[in-house]
């Protein structure tokens, strides 16, 4: 009995071993990278990285990276401690900041939402969207919308037929609020960010991409504010869970419960005033969730990946909705600048 312990307690000190914590980090600051999304070979995701940049891998297994603020990365783990991920090549297009005076806000936004049921790929969607935002009021009209709609057809995690009447379609269409999360965070009388002064341009002679904070609720680290000299851009992510451990909803015997809700943010940041909507860049939000019902022994783990990034903005007097011979066009233009995982085009078929 004796050497089975000595030898399950060698065994087990081997597993734990094998994944070990790598952190992610930013190739020219070295500062960690949270919240980037890791998918396996297969393109299941199997976790993000925390708000110290660190995640396991395991040794001899390939991986791919996702970050809405940095270039894609496949390898093939070997046994490094940090991985570096280079900062992304999207810009924008300058706007005259005297445009803002006229009446509407117009862009145009690329999305991607992804989503895994127990830990297969089941749903994909992306596609084009435009919107229009009142300058004054920030009312938000939404435009002409194009879409592309993929589902897996495996049987293994379709539902049950009695199942449909709550769904497991977590996907979502990009919907730009009146206020950012930066807004909303410096709303929040529970919520500060703590970064540099920033009400100054920062020195020409300061090291590249250097002002980095920290997102605080209730004196607890949620999360991580940087300013990137070098592309004049804010990068904002925090927990947008806290301060709840988990959101549980019960409707029609079913329980659904999230347990993980991180957003993150990119504004456009040039004049160094409070990033507002006309200011961002891109967005990613990242959900987990567990729906269960216990007369139908049905237990679902879900986890949904909703992006977009702002590909076209102007400002404008008239509200001119594009058609969708123009939209299709940029869909084939902007679709080719954010690929996705190969793995994961691979795993769907279109929906008939």
């Amino acid at each position: 009995m004796k050497y089975y312990i000595l030898a399950l307690i060698l065994f087990l000190t081997r597993l734990a071993g094998f994944a070990q914590q790598v952190m992610l980090a930013d190739s020219i600051t070295k500062n960690p990278i949270c919240y980037a999304t890791v998918y396996d070979a297969n393109g299941t995701v199997i976790g993000r990285s925390d708000m110290g940049g660190y995640i396991n891998l395991q040794k001899g297994f390939e991986y791919h990276i996702s970050h809405i603020s940095y270039e894609p990365r496949s390898l093939v783990y070997n046994d490094d401690s940090i991985i570096f991920l280079s900062p992304s090549s999207y810009e924008l297009s300058e706007v005259n900041v005297t445009a803002k005076k006229k009446k509407y806000y117009h862009c145009k936004v690329y999305f991607r939402s992804i989503e895994h049921v127990d830990s297969c790929l089941k749903y994909y969607m992306d596609g084009i969207r435009e919107f229009f935002i009142d300058t004054k009021s920030k009312k938000v009209h939404c435009g002409n919308i194009e879409t592309n709609y993929f589902m897996s057809k495996r049987k293994d995690i379709a539902q049950k037929k009695r199942s449909m009447m709550i769904g497991d379609r977590y996907m979502a269409l990009p919907f730009l609020d009146k206020n950012t999360l930066y807004e909303e965070t410096m709303r929040d009388k529970r919520r500060k960010i703590e970064i540099p002064d920033v009400t100054s341009p920062i020195p020409a002679d300061a090291p590249a991409r250097s002002l980095s904070g920290i997102v605080y609720a209730d004196s607890i680290s949620i999360g991580s504010c940087e300013i990137f000299s070098d592309k004049n851009e804010m990068l904002l992510s925090m927990d947008a869970l806290y301060p709840k451990n988990t959101l549980v909803t019960n409707l029609f015997g079913y329980t659904q419960v999230l347990s993980k809700y991180n957003k993150t943010e990119s504004y456009r940041y040039d004049d160094f005033d409070a990033p507002t909507v006309f200011n961002l860049k891109s967005s990613n939000s990242y959900r987990h969730l567990t729906l269960t019902h216990k007369k139908e022994n049905l237990v679902r783990d879900i986890d949904v990946e909703d992006e977009f990034y702002v590909v076209e903005y102007e400002y404008t007097d008239t509200k001119e909705f594009s058609s969708s011979k123009v939209l299709q066009e940029d869909y084939k233009k902007y679709s080719g600048m954010f690929p996705v995982i190969e793995r994961i085009r691979e795993q769907l078929v279109r929906e008939e």
